[in-house]
Parts: C-alpha cells; sequence; structure tokens
C-alpha cells in the first residue's frame, strides 16, 4: 500500500516502532526527502534514516530493510543508517528531515549537537574547495574561448 504523505507513513510505522527500534536498537528514526518536504507525489520513493546503538554493517541494513518493506507493504524504500554515511548527509537529514521516533530527548539532542558541530567544523574546508574548483572550471572555460 502506497502511503500518500508522512502522516499516513508515521500511522503505519507506530503499530510496529516500539518492537522494530527495539529489535534493532534504533534510536532515532527519520523521514526525509520528498515526502519530509510534502512534494513527493505518485512515484516518489521513502527516505528513511535511522541512528542506531552500536555498529551497523551491510546485514542490519538489509535485516532492517527487510523489516521496512514488510511494515509499510513497499520495495521503495532508500534506508540509510545514519552511523555509517558522512556528516553532510547527516547534516541534510537532521536539517531537512521530520523526526518520526526518538527514543529520547537526550539522544536526539547529542546527535544532532554532534553533527551540527562536525558540520560547522567542515565548513571552512568545504568552501575552500568550492573556490579551488570554480578557479579550475573558469579557467577551462576561458582556454575553450581563446581557441
Amino acid at each position: 500500500m502506497m502511503q500518500k504523505d508522512i502522516l499516513e507513513v508515521k500511522a503505519n510505522l507506530s503499530k510496529h516502532i516500539d518492537r522494530f527500534a527495539k529489535d534493532y536498537n534504533i534510536k532515532l528514526i527519520y523521514i526525509f526527502g520528498s515526502y519530509a518536504k510534502g512534494t513527493n507525489i505518485e512515484n516518489s520513493d521513502l527516505d528513511i534514516a535511522v541512528y542506531i546503538n552500536g555498529r551497523a554493517d551491510g546485514f542490519l541494513k538489509l535485516d532492517l530493510l527487510d523489516e521496512l518493506v514488510a511494515i509499510l507493504d513497499r520495495e521503495d524504500i532508500d534506508l540509510v543508517i545514519l552511523n555509517n554515511v558522512d556528516p553532510e548527509l547527516q547534516f541534510q537529514v537532521i536539517k531537512y528531515g521530520k523526526i518520526i521516533y526518538m527514543e529520547d530527548i537526550l539522544t536526539k539532542v547529542l546527535f544532532e549537537s554532534r553533527v551540527m558541530s562536525i558540520y560547522m567544523d567542515m565548513e571552512y574546508f568545504r568552501r575552500v574547495q568550492y573556490e579551488i574548483g570554480h578557479k579550475r572550471f573558469l579557467k577551462v572555460f576561458e582556454e575553450a574561448e581563446d581557441k
């Protein structure tokens, strides 16, 4: 059954979320992407991000995905384990995503403040990298115009 919006996703998950979170040691669950923005259409996939306590390997991700597919009765789920992705994606999830489960507020605050701190620490390096790339692009563009 295709959920038409984030409220339907949350309603379907809520029936199973406590057991699901306990079984997989999940601390936080976010919906992000088009469902979080309210811009999803009929063919939109469902983007879900989870933060777990402990290590998350590929087998755990497959188990989580299988469980979500069964609970939500849909195949088009894009699952992100926040423990395993770069700070840029973590930041995008917490900035634009909607939290639909948290074990407790302290876990959420600690995780999100750590992500924001790391993201902000990297801002200088992202800016320098952008400026270098932009200068290279302009140089190549100018050289192509001269030919």
